[in-house]
């Protein structure tokens, strides 16, 4: 009886129990459905009445919100984000137009983590073969960043979307833009006080479409001391610039790359894949545009592309230039046909419903600076995973072509011209590796059109005041297009290309229009001027691409790997002739081949010609420019300008001096050769004595006095104008001379070149190049030739200071000896002293001529100061 009550007590609890479970149940899935119907009515509201953009991911906008609807589907799916400056301040590198990030840009996804949206940034030079192990050891290693997150408001009907508002990440610094502004506004090389005001900044467009979307937002960044900002900006206070966002779909078929080879010069995309047999583990993708053909076509026929490569030229170009544009585009088809394809590079004008930020378009645009930081640019954004070029935005400086006098006149101070070469800073040179044209560019361009229009002005074919021709003009335009577009192809530099062209050939039109005045668009070029001609009868630039534009194109694009293999081995060629940013500059620049602004197979002898020319000039400086009612500054203008290209010339010749030809030919390659090949020892004393005539000789640098006195500043005095030299109202035509001479010596007893003559002497025999003491005792002779026969004569100012630089460097080897220099140099340089020495001391000790004071006390300090280094050099050995 109790069994069968208890029996009847737990069956009841039983039914209790399962029926407070089912109740529980049937709450648990009203709150779900109400949760979930609340979250609709949720969605639907934040996007009632907003402005729908539906594309690539779809948003909405309203007031001071942006809702990225994004679904299930597209998490974890990466995609591209790029970063543009759609409008900056016209100065200190904020200049609307530029990518913020040349080449690579991010490669992101969404990803949803407790209730948030996450924006990721993936490591992508860093990978390895799917399913390996080496592939697990890669994802454990290298992690992402989340560089925005989100909190979902709200999911759709279906919950296969999330609502989430991103207006802080776009109105924000995402791009870290905040960075380039502190530089803008600091000083010294120091970031200054630059803090996002999301008061002052707002959402200024959204466009969306089927692979991409756009977004651009005006920032403004409050500066912390208004008086250090670019004077470009209305109020100091506060720095606007807009950004420009875009996220675009990665192919979904990822092209096939093109692997690099270091006889060609191409921007890379470049991995490490750890599941490589190389010793390296790199895999180097040559930065390339998918081009591929229509139709199957016969060996030796030329293709149509499925889709050309497309420039839009923007209607920020005046009218005038975009012809010279587009023929500059266009004339990279002929290149293309080497790789095998017909039409291959077109230019249209962009249509006016297109933004030019548009990732869909490659532009070219038109931009001003009040201060010029670069004469233009060719950057262009690639899929990281292959190399291949997906958009390209190319900048031209509208001072590069209308001549701004202001900043050019202090940028030609002539021993810059040196320095720009040898004493180039990291950051610029790494600018300059990545296709980016700095000021040193705006600078030379400036120059050379002063030089044609003085030129034809001096030969009569001018009017004085007249501006340059438009054949020039239209030239010098068709090249820099060239040049650039070659950039956003991917191309690099190739500041050996002019060696391609015989001297003989330079002014040759039909030689040149198959050829080239220099074999590719990548050289930085001087203009083209026959030195002897009354008229220039040549071309000024490249008409159109050159050899080595043919042959580089070639490899890069040829649909067949194998024949890209067998194009690249014929570096040796005649017309393939390549060397790129870091073989010409910097201290370590070792081929006097390989050079930016010269012209012709042998730089020396091209050298000889335009300083002769310029030497011609110089003196006619008044008369070409100075006409009735004109101001005399113009004369100083120009004069600065020869003696900049002046100094320009000299500088193969340095690279002469224990220089080696360097070449980057593989073993067993046709004709390949050397690594490096000695500069041959005649060609190098020919060099020195060139520099010795131009630079150290008692009137290389003497003009006559009429034409000094017509030289000072300008007389303005208002903002954005210098009406100073230096600090000074006349001309510091002591310094300025003085200055070339201190640059050139400085180059000729560089550590790393006397270590490099050493080396040489070991490597190739000292038969094979000028040694260590034959460098310095033919300086000191050229230098000191006032006192190095009895009786000796008076010195001149210029002669004095040259010799004060002489002193100064020698005993800096003695004493004070830069990190590198070797032992040998400062014993030589000791033993130089001491030469000069007894030199002074005989001229000085009775009978002795009768030196003016100048020469005398300038004797008498020179031999003291010798004494007192060779002392001190003395000391520093115990």
């Amino acid at each position: 009886m109790m069994k069968s009550k208890l029996t009847i007590v737990l069956l009841c609890a039983v039914v209790f129990y399962g029926g407070c479970a089912s109740s529980q149940k049937t709450t648990s899935d009203q709150q779900t459905k109400t949760e979930e119907q609340s979250s609709k009515e949720e969605y639907d509201k934040l996007i009632k009445d907003a402005e729908q953009y539906e594309g690539y991911f779809d948003f909405y906008q309203k007031d001071s919100e942006l809702y990225l609807s994004v679904s299930e589907e597209q998490l974890n799916k990466p995609f591209l984000m790029n970063f543009e400056l759609a409008r900056g301040v016209g100065a200190s590198g904020l200049y609307g137009g530029t990518m913020l990030n040349i080449f690579e840009g991010l490669l992101v996804s969404f990803q949803k983590h407790e209730g948030k949206i996450f924006l990721v940034q993936h490591p992508h030079r860093y990978t390895a073969q799917a399913g390996t192990p080496q592939a697990k050891a890669v994802d454990l290693t290298f992690g992402e960043s989340v560089v925005e997150a989100s909190e979902i408001k709200a999911f759709n009907a279906d919950s296969s979307r999330m609502l989430v508002d991103v207006y802080d990440w776009f109105v924000g610094d995402l791009s870290g833009i905040s960075t380039r502004v502190a530089y803008a506004v600091g000083e010294d090389g120091q970031p200054g006080s630059a803090t996002f005001d999301k008061g002052r900044s707002h959402l200024e467009k959204v466009q969306a479409f089927p692979e991409n979307v756009n977004i651009q937002a005006r920032l403004t960044f409050k500066n912390g001391k208004a008086q250090n900002a670019p004077r470009t900006v209305a109020d100091g206070r506060y720095i606007p610039v807009s950004l420009f966002y875009t996220m675009v779909k990665l192919p979904e078929e990822p092209m096939k790359p093109r692997m690099a080879d270091d006889r060609t010069g191409y921007f890379m995309t470049v991995h490490k894949d750890f599941t490589d047999d190389s010793d390296t583990f790199f895999k180097r993708y040559v930065n390339r545009w998918r081009l591929e053909c229509k139709e199957d076509v016969a060996e030796g026929e030329l293709c149509t592309p499925k889709k050309p490569i497309t420039y839009y030229i923007d209607h920020t170009v005046p009218e005038e230039y975009r012809q010279g544009m587009m023929d500059g585009v266009e004339a990279w088809s002929k290149a293309f046909e080497a790789a095998g394809f017909r039409n291959a590079v077109q230019a249209k004008m962009l249509p006016d419903s297109v933004m030019a930020e548009d990732i869909r378009y490659a532009t070219l645009r038109w931009n001003t600076s009040d201060q010029p930081g670069y004469g233009a640019i060719g950057p262009s954004v690639v899929d990281p995973r292959t190399g291949e070029i997906l958009d390209a935005d190319i900048l031209f400086e509208a001072n590069m072509l209308l001549n701004d006098k202001e900043q050019y006149r202090h940028m030609v101070e002539p021993r810059s011209a040196i320095e720009s070469v040898f004493n180039v800073s990291e950051e610029e040179l790494e600018l300059m590796s990545r296709g980016v044209k700095t000021k040193s560019f705006y600078a030379e361009m400036n120059a050379q059109f002063d030089l044609v229009q003085s030129l034809l002005i001096a030969r009569g074919e001018l009017k004085p005041g007249s501006p340059v021709p438009e054949e020039f003009v239209h030239q010098a335009l068709k090249w820099v297009t060239m040049h650039e577009v070659g950039h956003t192809l991917g191309l690099r530099h190739n500041f050996r290309s002019s060696i391609d062209t015989p001297l003989d050939k330079l002014y040759d039109k039909n030689w040149t229009e198959e050829n080239g005045v220099f074999s590719s668009a990548m050289e930085y070029p001087s203009v083209n001027l026959n030195p002897e001609g009354q008229s220039n009868d040549g071309y000024y630039y490249n008409p159109s691409v050159g050899s080595y534009d043919r042959w580089v194109i070639s490899y890069g694009y040829a649909t067949d790997d194998t024949k890209a293999e067998e194009i690249a081995r014929q570096a040796a060629a005649q017309g393939h002739a390549y060397g790129t940013d870091e073989d010409a500059r910097g201290s370590g620049a070792i081929d006097p081949h390989v050079n930016v602004y010269d012209l012709g197979s042998d730089p020396l002898e091209w050298g000889k010609g335009r300083a002769g020319l310029l030497r011609i000039m110089i003196p006619k400086v008044g008369d070409i420019t100075l006409e009735d009612n004109e101001a005399y500054y113009k004369a100083t203008d120009l004069f600065q300008s020869y003696l900049y290209q002046y100094a320009r010339t000299l500088i193969p010749a340095i690279k002469y001096i224990g220089g080696q030809h360097q070449y980057r030919d593989h073993v067993g390659d046709p004709n390949g050769r050397q690594p490096f090949v000695p500069v041959p020892k005649t060609k190098q004393q020919e060099a020195l004595d060139m520099l010795t005539e131009s630079a150290f000789h008692p009137d290389a640098l003497m003009l006559p006095k009429d034409l000094y006195q017509k030289l000072g500043a300008n007389r303005w005095s208002h903002w954005g104008n210098s009406n100073t030299y230096s600090g000074r109202i006349d001309y510091p035509l002591h310094g300025t001379v003085a200055g070339i001479q201190q640059a050139i010596l400085g180059q000729l007893l560089d550590p790393v070149r006397l270590a490099r003559i050493r080396d040489t002497e070991v490597k190739f025999g000292a038969e094979s190049t000028i040694t260590i003491p034959e460098l310095m005792g033919q300086l000191t002779n050229a230098i000191w030739g006032e006192v190095s026969s009895s009786p000796g004569s008076d010195i001149t100012s210029n002669r004095r200071d040259l010799q004060r630089t002489y002193l100064d460097a020698m005993t800096a080897l003695l004493i004070d000896a830069p990190e590198g220099t070797p032992a040998d140099a400062r014993s030589v340089a000791r033993h130089q002293l001491q030469e000069v020495h007894d030199m002074l001391e005989a001229r000085l000790h009775p009978p002795t001529q009768n030196f003016d004071e100048y020469t005398r006390a300038h004797l008498e300090e020179s031999k003291a100061r010798i004494e007192a280094a060779l002392e001190a050099g003395l000391q520093l050995e115990n």
